[in-house]
């Protein structure tokens, strides 16, 4: 076969992080406020009033007032609260561990759980409000909905799903949902409820696992993976780009939530060991006990108030309020030297500029499986039994690895 010598640049990336400024932390926790426990595992804001879900107990702060319910002050069954949802000024819904689901407006309070209502669960690990007003949650049974007066359900039994493990949901612009599992893969559902599942096996998932889920300004999905790093979907069920301690400067394939800043796009993730990791676009940052004073480095949640101000929920060590210098957001600055996309079909050739001076190269796909390739003249030839999808290209210098991205489609 004839090959067609087409030259198609890519530009190396060199990964490292910077420090744009030294943000503002405040630290609440047990011995110096209210709050009931030092285990946050999910924030919500509304309006000016912030809730804290904690182990053991559901706390608001509105300016310096605190307020506590645990269950022998509250309508609460059970004091560890796992997820909450903000719906308007007035009400917010609040997922337990043991005690189902609960509406709370203002000061009145509905519970629903398996004894009373069509919930099939009473662990509530994830809500989401879909543009219908719809309400979906994330439980161990399953996917339930519910629209105030019927329920659904979607589980193995039902639907064929690959686990009933659910840890986030999230709405996209179209109305569509977004369901991340513990090993099922991900779940996706289009604004009429229809399925379709999307995993290792069928589409060339990364990560079967997904912890938490979020949505930028285009309407893309990404996704918070316990050992592939960050996914995101490219289409509708790939093609799938993942960064991960191969081919980026994140630390660790282990992530534990992900909350994207709406204002400037910088996408905000927690880890179990090395705090908080940033991306915007090819510039990494990364936040943790020993740079800018956070009180340890497992995070378990993060929100946005503002383009500067973030709420941080940690394992061991409570709450954070992180303020931003906004006159360091400028010193945000974009590398010179980016991972820019080279689009190019299977058979034909990759130039490599300026010449590694290699005699062959690692091609590596979104598994983490690798090829080696023959470097002629600076010129790497991607083999036509290529499947469409991400790739990197790595090269080995002496002082060096240089990861090259490639998209074949």
């Amino acid at each position: 076969m004839i090959v067609s010598f087409e030259r198609l640049s890519i530009i190396f990336f060199f990964g490292s992080f910077f420090i744009y400024g030294q943000p503002i932390v405040q630290h609440y926790n047990t011995s110096n406020s209210p709050l009931p426990f030092n285990t946050v595992r999910c924030i919500a804001i509304q309006g000016q009033k912030k809730w804290f879900g904690t182990d053991a107990g559901l706390a608001s702060l509105d300016g310096l007032n605190w307020e506590v319910f645990i269950t022998t002050n509250s309508p609460l069954l059970d004091s560890d609260i796992r997820a909450l949802k903000v719906e308007n000024d007035s009400t917010i819904w609040i997922g337990t561990m043991q005690g189902g689901l609960y509406k709370k407006t203002n000061s009145t309070w509905i519970n629903y759980n398996e004894s009373n209502s069509g919930l099939h669960d009473n662990l509530v690990r994830g809500i989401e409000i879909d543009s219908s007003g719809i309400i979906w949650l994330a439980t161990s049974e399953g996917v339930s909905r519910f629209d105030g007066q019927n329920w659904q359900l979607w589980n193995i039994a039902n639907n064929g799903l690959l686990t009933n493990n659910i840890t986030a949901i999230r709405t996209g612009f179209l109305n569509e949902k977004f369901v991340g599992t513990i090993n099922g893969g991900l779940l996706y559902f289009d604004a009429q409820d229809n399925l379709t599942m999307h995993s290792i096996v069928e589409s060339g998932l990364p990560d079967n696992s997904s912890l938490a889920i979020d949505i930028d300004s285009t309407g893309q999905p990404w996704f918070a993976t316990p050992a592939a790093g960050l996914v995101t979907d490219w289409g509708n069920g790939g093609p799938w780009e993942r960064w991960n301690m191969s081919n980026s400067p994140i630390p660790t394939n282990g992530l534990t939530c992900i909350a994207i800043n709406q204002e400037d796009q910088r996408i905000f993730m927690g880890t179990e060991l090395f705090g908080i990791i940033i991306k915007k676009g090819d510039v990494w940052f990364n936040y943790t006990q020993e740079n800018i004073g956070l009180p340890e480095d497992h995070i378990t949640s993060i929100v946005h108030e503002s383009n500067s101000i973030k709420w941080i929920g940690t394992f061991d060590h409570g709450v954070v309020r992180l303020e931003e210098n906004n006159a360091s957001l400028d010193e945000f600055i974009l590398q010179k030297s980016i991972v820019f996309p080279s689009i190019l079909n299977a058979g034909e050739v990759v130039t490599i500029y300026p010449s590694p001076k290699l005699k062959y190269v690692e091609l590596i796909n979104q598994l983490g499986q690798k090829i080696i390739l023959d470097v002629y003249d600076d010129k790497v030839i991607i083999p036509e039994y290529f499947s469409k999808g991400v790739y990197f290209v790595r090269l080995k210098e002496e002082i060096k690895i240089i990861n090259l991205k490639i998209l074949i489609y």
